[in-house]
């Protein structure tokens, strides 16, 4: 696995975010696309997908979600990646302060399913993750943000 600038764990998912992918494109939704290396280990199975799978403008919209669901305002909480690669449901509370998460990844360069098609084909995988684990969460897509912030608005290469 090559060297991550940012990783974002929760509970048996672990997405490692290695880098832009085009830092220098001058359409913006291009140079917020983020290389990434994404595991799901949980109920003796693992799913991987690596490539494009997410954007820093994932990161902030998941980064925004989130504490409406730890506050409890909200039940449920979908997170998906643009690119249709990553898929996160989060329910609470099964029991105590634990959170039920169901992940599903599809893999781009091997796989021609969307992320809607292997969510009903029953390819999710799911855990128990506990407060304290959403929380580490929420500061590890922080930490990310910090890293890869969204870049808004086209570039014009070569004017001086």
């Amino acid at each position: 696995m090559k060297h991550a600038a940012a990783i974002i764990e929760l509970g048996g998912l672990r997405l490692a975010l290695l880098h832009r992918d085009a830092p220098e494109a001058s359409d913006p939704w291009d140079r917020n696309v983020l290389s990434t290396d994404a595991v799901c280990i949980a109920q003796g199975r693992k799913l991987r997908a690596r490539g494009s799978l997410m954007s820093a403008v994932d990161l902030e919209a998941w980064r925004r979600k989130l504490p409406a669901f730890l506050d409890g305002g909200d039940a449920e909480l979908h997170l998906c990646s643009v690119s249709d690669c990553v898929g996160l449901h989060l329910q609470q509370p099964v029991r105590d302060d634990m959170a039920a998460v169901t992940v599903v990844l599809v893999d781009p360069l091997r796989e021609t399913q969307t992320l809607h098609e292997a969510w009903h084909a029953g390819r999710g995988l799911l855990f128990l993750v506990t407060r304290g684990q959403l929380e580490g969460f929420r500061a590890q897509l922080d930490h990310a943000m910090h890293l890869f912030p969204v870049h808004y608005g086209h570039t014009l290469h070569g004017a001086t």
